[in-house]
C-alpha cells in the first residue's frame, strides 16, 4: 500500500497536501525529504510583510546593541525575547519597509532535499495584487521544462489567491536557491535557499553546514520604483543632488541602484560615515541584530554562500581566518589543477556575483572567540562624501565562548602585505591596485573536481555562436540587450504556445547596426555540442554581467580580458581577440579576429580542455568574453539572461528553444491554478482506490 500511496501522490499532487504550513510550522511535509524518502513535498505561502514589526500584536521595534526593543522603550530596559525576535523581519534595522515573505520568513525557508528525489512544491500566492512565479535556480528540469518557473517562458504567472504546484527531480546536487522570476520581486525578498545533498558523500568534506544568503539592500523603493530609478536616475532629495552610480576598482560601472546596506539571511546593519577632525573616515552603525553561526574549535565547517543580490557583487572573507578552501561553485566541486597536480583552492577571499553560489570550508583553528563573516561590496567608495560602507555581516562564534556584539572589522587591509599578498578568487578583472596587496585568480583557472564529470563530451564543438550582453545604441536609446535585441516577454508561455507569439524578431528591424525590441530566441538542435562566446563589447560595454543559463550547466573553457594598467588596476582597452562587425560598434555580430580560431575551435590559446569547471552562472567582464560549452540534451525553452534583475527587466535576455521536436508534451494549467482538472482527478481517484483495495 505504501507504493500505491507514493504513486498516487506523484500523479495527484494537489490531493496530497494534507498538512498546513503556518508561519512557524513545517515548510515541508513530515515524512518526506529525508535521505531514504522518494519524495520531498513542501508548501510555500507568499505574502507581503513589514520589517521591524512584531506580530500578535503588531508593534514597531528598534535595534540597540544587537537586540530589539519596542519603539517606546527609549531606555532600552526590556529586550525582546528570542521567541519574539524570531517573528520579526529586521532587514538592516532601518525604518520599516515592505518586503515579500515566504511562510512568514524573509528570506524564505531553506529547503533541504536529496539528489534524485521527486520534488513536489506547492506555491500559494496570497499577495493582494501581484502575480508571481518561482524559479528553481540550478535545477536542470530535465523532462520537466514546465516547472522551470519563468513567467511567460515556461508558465503563466500565479495569480493572487491561486496555487501552483511544481514537480521535478532534484538534480543536480549542490547549493542552489529558489526565487521569483517575474519583474524584480527578488529585490523584495522573494527567495530562499535550496540545498540538494549528493549521493556521493565526498567523505573527506563536510556536507551539512551553514547557508549564507546575500542581498544588497535599499531602504526606500519597491521593485517597480527601483527599475524606474535605474532608467531615470537616483536623487538625494534632501540635498537636491543626483547620486552618481559607483564603479568597481577597474573602473567598470554599476547601474543606478543605490545600496544602503547588505544582508545575510535577511539581517544586517546600516552604517553612516563621517570624517573626524583628523580627516579619517569613521563609521557608526545602528546596532541591528546579525545572523550568528556557531562553530566548534578544530572542526572544519562548510559554508554555502548564495547571492540573491539585485545588482552588486560582494567580496567574501572571514575576519581573523586567512584561509578559505573553495569547494564548489554553482553546486559543482572545483579544485586547482588535475591529476597528480590537483590541489585545494585556498584563498583569502572570493567574489560572488548575483546568481552565483560558492561553497567553502573553514578550519576553526584560531583563538576561540567571536569573528565576522563579511561580504563587502566591490564598489570603489573612496571618493564618497560623506564616507559610505556597504557590507553584509554575520557573527561567527566559537562554541563555548561568551556572546558579544562585534563592531566593524578594522583588520581586513592590514593582513595583506607586499610580501604576503591576499589571494582573491573569481575576480571580474585582472588586477587590484598595487597598494591593495591583492592578487586575482579568475574562475577559468579552476578545474572540475566532479567524479563523474562528462567534460570529454564537449572536447569537440559542433557549432560556435557569439552573444553580446551589453547596452548598445545611441544616446537616449541604449537598452539592455543580447546582440542588439531588447527582449520582450511573450504574452503566453513560449514553451507551449509558440504559435501565439506576435513579437518575432524581424530582419527589417534587427541587424548589425540596429537596436530592436522582440522576443529574441535561437533554436538548438538535439545532441549537438555548442560553443557560446559570451561577449561584453562595443559601445554598450562598461558594465560586467553575470549570465545565467536555465536548463543546463556548462563548462567554462576560457575567460578573455581586455588590457589593464597593472599598477592602478584600471581597465584600458577591450580585448583584441574578437572583431565586432558593423559600422556603429554595437557588436551585435562578431567573429574571431584570428581566422585560425574559427577554422579549428581547439586552437584557441588558453582553452581549458582537461577537466574544465562546470557552472550555470558566469561573469562576463567588461571589454572581455567567456567561452562556454554544453551539449544540447535537454529539450525545452530555456531562458538565458543577465542575472542582475534590473538588466534582465530592461531586456538583457533571450530564449533557447532546444530540440523542439522532442519537447515533453504535457497539458499545463493556465493562470497559475493547478487544480483545473481536480474533479476528473477525484473521479479517477475513487476508481483507482477501488481497484487497489480489491487487489489488496
Amino acid at each position: 500500500m505504501t507504493g500505491l500511496k507514493i504513486m498516487f501522490c506523484i500523479l495527484f499532487v494537489k490531493s496530497c497536501t494534507s498538512w498546513h504550513s503556518p508561519e512557524n510550522g513545517a515548510t515541508c511535509k513530515p515524512g518526506s525529504c529525508g535521505e531514504n524518502d522518494q519524495m520531498c513535498e513542501c508548501l510555500l505561502t507568499i505574502e507581503h510583510r513589514l520589517t521591524m514589526m512584531t506580530t500578535n500584536p503588531p508593534m514597531l521595534v528598534r535595534p540597540y546593541n544587537g537586540s530589539l526593543y519596542l519603539y517606546n522603550d527609549t531606555n532600552h530596559r526590556f529586550p525582546l525575547s528570542d521567541e519574539k525576535v524570531a517573528g520579526v523581519i529586521t532587514g538592516d534595522g532601518y525604518g520599516s519597509r515592505l518586503v515579500i515573505a515566504i511562510n512568514g520568513k524573509f528570506p524564505g525557508p531553506t529547503i533541504e532535499a536529496y539528489e534524485d528525489q521527486t520534488m513536489i512544491i506547492h506555491v500559494r500566492n496570497l499577495m493582494h495584487t501581484d502575480s508571481t512565479t518561482i524559479h528553481w535556480h540550478g535545477m536542470h528540469q530535465k523532462g520537466t521544462p514546465e516547472s522551470d518557473g519563468v513567467a511567460f517562458i515556461s508558465q503563466n504567472p500565479i495569480l493572487p489567491g491561486k496555487t501552483f504546484t511544481y514537480k521535478f527531480t532534484a538534480q543536480p546536487h549542490g547549493s542552489s536557491f529558489y526565487h521569483a522570476h517575474i519583474g524584480d520581486q527578488r529585490s523584495m525578498g522573494l527567495y530562499g535557499g535550496f540545498i540538494i545533498y549528493p549521493k556521493d558523500k565526498f567523505s573527506s568534506q563536510p556536507q551539512v553546514g551553514f547557508t549564507v544568503l546575500l542581498q544588497d539592500w535599499n531602504h526606500d523603493d519597491e521593485p517597480e520604483t527601483l527599475y524606474q530609478r535605474m532608467i531615470n536616475g537616483v536623487y538625494d532629495l534632501s540635498k537636491n543632488t543626483l547620486i552618481e552610480p559607483t564603479q568597481s576598482v577597474d573602473g567598470a560601472n554599476f547601474s543606478r541602484f543605490h545600496m544602503h546596506s547588505a544582508l545575510i539571511n535577511g539581517k544586517g546593519r546600516y552604517y553612516t560615515g563621517y570624517n573626524d577632525r583628523y580627516n579619517r573616515k569613521t563609521f557608526t552603525h545602528n546596532n541591528a541584530p546579525l545572523e550568528t553561526f556557531e562553530i566548534q574549535y578544530s572542526y572544519s565547517h562548510r559554508f554555502r554562500v548564495i547571492s540573491a543580490a539585485t545588482l552588486y557583487p560582494f567580496r567574501v572573507y572571514v575576519q581573523g581566518h586567512r584561509e578559505l578552501n573553495i569547494r564548489a561553485s554553482d553546486g559543482f566541486e572545483i579544485v586547482r589543477g588535475t591529476g597528480n597536480n590537483s590541489r585545494d583552492l585556498i584563498v583569502e577571499s572570493f567574489i560572488i556575483h548575483p546568481g552565483e553560489r560558492f561553497d567553502f570550508t573553514l578550519n576553526a583553528n584560531q583563538d576561540r572567540g567571536t569573528y565576522l563573516l563579511v561580504a563587502e561590496s566591490i564598489e570603489d567608495l573612496s571618493k564618497k562624501t560623506p564616507p559610505e560602507y556597504h557590507a553584509a555581516e554575520a557573527i561567527i562564534r566559537y562554541k563555548g565562548t561568551s556572546s558579544t556584539y562585534p563592531n566593524k572589522d578594522s583588520s581586513a587591509h592590514s593582513r595583506c602585505t607586499s610580501s604576503t599578498p591576499c589571494v582573491t578568487f573569481n575576480c571580474p578583472y585582472l588586477y587590484y591596485p598595487n597598494y591593495d596587496n591583492r592578487l586575482c585568480i579568475t574562475f577559468d583557472e579552476a578545474n572540475s573536481n566532479e567524479r563523474l564529470s562528462k567534460f570529454k563530451e564537449v572536447q569537440i564543438a559542433d557549432e560556435t555562436l557569439f552573444f553580446n550582453f551589453a547596452f548598445p545604441g545611441e544616446l537616449g536609446n541604449t537598452p539592455g540587450s543580447v546582440n542588439g535585441h531588447q527582449f520582450i516577454s511573450p504574452t503566453s508561455p513560449i514553451l507551449t504556445n509558440e504559435k501565439d507569439l506576435t513579437t518575432h524578431c524581424r530582419n527589417t528591424d534587427c541587424g548589425e547596426d540596429k537596436i530592436c525590441n522582440c522576443t529574441y530566441n535561437v533554436e538548438l538542435s538535439s545532441d549537438r555540442v555548442y560553443q557560446f562566446v559570451l561577449t561584453n563589447l562595443g559601445n554598450g560595454r562598461g558594465w560586467s554581467h553575470p549570465v545565467h543559463l536555465h536548463g543546463h550547466y556548462f563548462y567554462v573553457m576560457k575567460m578573455g580580458f581586455g588590457r589593464y594598467n597593472k599598477v592602478s588596476g584600471k581597465f584600458l582597452t577591450s580585448t583584441t581577440d574578437i572583431e565586432c562587425i558593423g559600422s556603429k560598434n554595437y557588436c551585435n555580430s562578431a567573429r574571431w579576429a584570428n581566422i585560425t580560431w574559427t577554422n579549428a575551435d581547439n586552437s584557441i590559446p588558453g582553452l581549458q580542455l582537461n577537466y574544465p569547471p562546470e557552472k550555470d552562472t558566469i561573469i562576463i567582464p567588461t571589454g572581455g568574453y567567456v567561452i562556454i560549452r554544453f551539449k544540447a540534451n535537454n529539450p525545452g525553452a530555456w531562458f538565458f539572461h543577465c542575472h542582475i534583475d534590473l538588466h534582465n527587466t530592461n531586456g538583457m535576455g533571450m530564449v533557447l528553444l532546444e530540440s523542439k521536436d522532442k519537447y515533453p508534451h504535457k497539458d499545463l494549467s493556465s493562470g497559475g491554478d493547478s487544480s483545473g482538472k481536480r474533479s476528473y482527478h477525484i473521479i479517477f481517484l475513487f476508481t483507482f482506490l477501488g481497484l487497489a483495495f480489491s487487489l489488496a
